[in-house]
């Protein structure tokens, strides 16, 4: 009885320490957006700060990110403490339990497969716009023909470089995949489709359109996020459990920088990695979130083909023409 109530206890404490983890985290994300938002600020030349007014604020809100961050790694560590104490204790209820169940599947034969495994991928898109308007549909960067764009990742939790491989390729790579109809449920059935694992070798397909349309990036690893595009490998997990967030600044419809945030990046396979930066990096390029399951822009990225497809390029080229063709909603 007494063993039922210190494991009640603790169970108790787990879940007040994950709650007070979820404000700190959505407090963090708060405080790292703002120090984002005044950075902008100080960058664009038509929105330029108070030149005697930021140091000290900036200065705050990196002294108080660092607190909340050091806060989140203590709770962290206390909610693991209490965690591994609690296995330790029930270990003896629950290996029996465990043997039964092994014994149970082998002499079944059982075998996993990837319709058992919920594959959904939720994300989020968020645009602030400098001028306060909230209708604008057409998002683009306006850059000189020919112009890199500069793509900058931050590693704070060093994650291995097949993780950094894997953001890269799902960017630069140039290969094409041709994937029968008949499996994407489009026509002709005995036809093809064509799709891309990186951005680059999609956009490198578009001609020549008003606004130039990025095909270079430039990649680099820094802390200090110095790219027009920002990439975040956290560790963190979204309290609302999003996988990947990406928040664009734009001055009407010109785009000045994008922010994306990967979250639990440690736990991700690469394929789940690579899905979710391809995603991410659509939105960077412009592109809203579609109302095609099948999509990769869907909000919720549920298509077994999580590649770059002739409708996203298209919806691209529409884009960079301030022109619109549905941003593949529902068509085929």
């Amino acid at each position: 009885m007494q063993i039922d109530q210190q494991t009640s206890d603790k169970a108790r404490s787990i879940k007040q320490l994950k709650l007070q983890l979820s404000v700190l985290t959505k407090e963090l994300n708060k405080t790292t957006e703002q120090l984002q938002l005044l950075e902008i600020h100080e960058e664009s030349s038509n929105h330029l700060l108070d030149n005697d007014a930021p140091p000290e604020e900036i200065s705050d809100l990196i002294r108080k990110q660092n607190k909340i961050s050091h806060e989140i790694i203590t709770v962290k560590k206390k909610i693991q403490k209490l965690s591994a104490r609690t296995i330790l204790k029930a270990e003896l209820i629950v290996l029996p339990i465990l043997a039964v169940l092994i014994f149970y599947v082998v002499s079944n034969h059982y075998q996993a497969n990837s319709a058992d495994i919920s594959n959904d991928i939720k994300t989020r898109y968020l645009i602030e716009n400098l001028q306060g308007q909230t209708d604008v549909t057409h998002k683009y960067w306006n850059i000189a023909k020919g112009t890199p764009l500069t793509v900058s990742i931050i590693n704070p939790d060093q994650l291995s470089q097949e993780k950094i491989n894997t953001v890269e390729d799902a960017i630069l790579s140039t290969d094409a995949l041709y994937i029968d109809n008949s499996l994407l449920g489009k026509t002709p059935s005995d036809g093809k489709s064509e799709y891309f694992k990186g951005w680059k070798g999609a956009l490198s397909t578009i001609p020549d359109t008003e606004f130039y349309v990025p095909t270079d990036f430039n990649i680099v690893e820094s802390n200090d996020g110095p790219g027009q595009i920002v990439i975040v490998l956290s560790q963190l997990e979204d309290p609302d459990g999003y996988s990947g967030y990406t928040r664009s600044i734009v001055d009407n419809s010109q785009i000045l920088k994008s922010f994306i945030t990967i979250y639990d990046a440690d736990k991700l396979t690469d394929n789940q990695l690579a899905t979710i930066v391809r995603h991410e990096f659509g939105h960077a390029l412009g592109l809203p979130h579609t109302s095609d399951p099948q999509d990769l822009m869907h909000a919720t990225i549920q298509t077994d083909y999580p590649y770059i497809s002739e409708c996203d390029v298209a919806a691209i080229q529409s884009l960079y023409n301030n022109t619109d063709n549905g941003f593949c909603n529902d068509i085929q």
